[in-house]
């Protein structure tokens, strides 16, 4: 192929609006042309300028016409750059430029040489703000793809780490890295999850949340089936137990799966702070999980249809305080379940420091407006107020969101039902999870009693020498039972 009609391939490849040409000439005696070819925004100018350019058109003090290999010969005596490559192909070559690379044309090769010039503007590596943690690491993923893979590798030097990328989506051709750890993952639910990731066919990806959309098996359950975080040391923890990292370019947003159930109410700190404190938090996080979906519907079953149940030290107060009250039980609180809706959806759309005045202050002055207009009784106010602050207590935001929704059908159920609606509300909420899995890993599972130690309790670190049984990997043993040695050794000292 011709030099001009190289560069007009890679143009009408990767657009030809969106291609910067510089064309140069090398060489003394008989000067040899040199296209330079990269994409605008996506590379780092000072590489270009310092690495390229600059010892190619100064520094070039030779007659390269009579040099056979000219591009191996370029690449290795004036080309200051580690990561460069030749390439023969050039789809391969313009896929490389629209992924930040950039490509040297020299007249009269039939190679292209390709550089790694990959930069351009990014944020800068910050602590999630919806993932803040007492202890541990404060870094937090960003939309950078090459940045985050390179906060994994740096914890996890680990030789059998793998990294594979795809290209997902015709228009956008957003680039995706699978993550796992080979010796330890299972291969049949890797070879699943490049299965599905291969077969979506769509013009445009934006997040990784539209990626778990288009792969997960049940998109019509209420419960997230893919751990979503911007934690690296999460990230790191779960491609250790087996698990696989999908990395989405362009999101900070990184996807773990298969998930469980029980992963979503887990933290990072429950893995730095004591055994005590650690497991006294994981019980806060289960009873208040119950209170969010079942606390509004207990109220109204007992207020509606079983207030004998009520102790009568507590029986005289709401009664006084339902007098004059517009509203029946059940549109009072479904009331303010809706308006606490419209107060949070209404501050994640406005800026940090207005959204926080909004909740306060818009909490505040409705809740004491309906107050006064006899709409609610200050005793669903307390109900639905720790409720509403139950679900921040949830580390993980999609799971929180699940939790909040249930009490709406529980509700609707328990105004027609009574306790009755109650009782098979959870019934089914409980035979929905058992049904469910994560491609192909039950859910919910209840039969890995091993697994009990780092699932609503969790055991001494020293403890957990294998590896989560629900999680299907090749390599169960996670450490071994060093801690005895500890012991041995004080005996044998004190015995000496």
């Amino acid at each position: 192929m011709e030099f001009e009609n190289k560069i007009n391939c890679i143009t009408e490849l990767c657009g030809s609006n969106q291609i910067i040409i510089r064309k140069f000439h090398i060489g003394i005696i008989h000067p040899i042309e040199v296209a330079l070819l990269y994409k605008d925004g996506l590379v780092d100018q000072n590489i270009i300028n310092r690495d390229i350019l600059n010892p190619l058109m100064h520094q070039v003090n030779e007659d390269l016409s009579t040099i056979e290999l000219i591009n191996e010969h370029v690449c290795d005596k004036y080309i200051s750059m580690s990561k460069i490559a030749i390439e023969s192909d050039i789809n391969m070559v313009a896929k490389d430029i629209k992924s930040g690379q950039t490509a040297i044309i020299i007249y009269t090769t039939n190679s292209f040489i390709v550089a790694n010039t990959t930069g351009g503007e990014h944020r800068s590596i910050t602590e999630p703000l919806d993932e803040v943690g007492v202890r541990g690491p404060r870094d937090g993923f960003v939309e950078n793809l090459q940045i985050n893979l390179s906060l994994l590798k740096r914890e996890l030097k680990d030789k059998n780490l793998k990294i594979e990328n795809l290209i997902v989506g015709k228009r956008s051709q957003k680039d995706i890295a699978i993550v796992y750890v080979d010796d330890i993952v299972d291969k049949g639910i890797l070879n699943d999850i490049k299965n599905r990731l291969s077969l979506i066919d769509v013009d445009f990806i934006g997040s990784s949340g539209e990626i778990s959309q288009y792969i997960e098996d049940y998109p019509y359950s209420i419960f997230p089936q893919a751990y979503v975080t911007q934690k690296p040391d999460i990230v790191q923890s779960n491609v250790l137990e087996g698990k696989i990292a999908i990395v989405v370019d362009g999101t900070p947003f990184v996807l773990t799966v298969p998930s469980l159930f029980t992963d979503f109410f887990q933290a990072s700190e429950d893995y730095y702070q004591r055994t005590v404190v650690s497991n006294f938090n994981r019980f806060i996080r289960i009873f208040t999980t119950f209170a969010v979906v079942i606390l509004p519907s207990t109220y109204l079953t007992l207020i509606m249809y079983n207030s004998e149940l009520i102790p009568i030290r507590f029986i005289i107060p709401i009664v006084q305080s339902r007098l004059g009250i517009g509203l029946s039980p059940f549109l009072e609180i479904l009331f303010m379940l809706i308006v606490v809706e419209i107060l949070r959806e209404g501050g994640l759309r406005l800026p940090n420091k207005i959204a926080q005045t909004l909740s306060v202050v818009g909490g505040f002055i409705i809740g004491n407006a309906a107050l006064q207009a006899k709409l609610v009784s200050p005793t669903t106010l307390v109900i639905v107020g720790v409720a509403t602050i139950g679900t921040f207590i949830i580390p993980s935001y999609d799971m929180s969101i699940s939790i909040k929704l249930l009490g709406f059908p529980l509700l609707f159920l328990v105004n027609y039902l009574g306790a009755v609606g109650l009782i098979v509300g959870i019934y089914f909420l409980f035979v929905h999870l058992l049904s469910l899995d994560s491609f192909g890993v039950p859910y919910f599972p209840l039969d890995k009693y091993s697994d009990l130690k780092d699932m609503f309790i969790r055991s001494p670190l020293w403890k957990m020498n294998k590896r989560p049984e629900s999680t299907p990997n090749n390599n169960p043993i996670r450490q071994t039972d060093f801690r005895n040695n500890f012991w041995r050794n004080k005996d044998e000292k004190s015995k000496k």
